[in-house]
């Protein structure tokens, strides 16, 4: 195991065991460059900060392929 996946690792071992976990499926569709992802995680109250810092890093990511983002974040439940 190279350093990258043991780093990997250990942060999900320390985050595991905080209580905190969950699972994601993602659709991606490449010709189109179109992604979906469907987060749920335990506990179910932590979603919404997840998917805010998610979304953030997302754009800082895009950022740095200097491409601009445009974000909208729907409050609906």
């Amino acid at each position: 195991m190279n350093d990258f996946q043991q780093q990997i690792e250990q942060a999900r071992q320390q985050v595991a065991q905080t209580g905190f976990g969950g699972t994601a499926v993602i659709d991606v569709h490449l010709a189109k460059g179109f992604f979906r992802v469907k987060i749920e995680v335990n506990p179910p109250e932590e979603l919404v900060e997840l998917m805010t810092n998610f979304v953030n890093i997302l754009v800082m990511a895009l950022a740095m392929l200097n491409i601009h983002a445009k974000v909208h974040i729907s409050k609906d439940s």
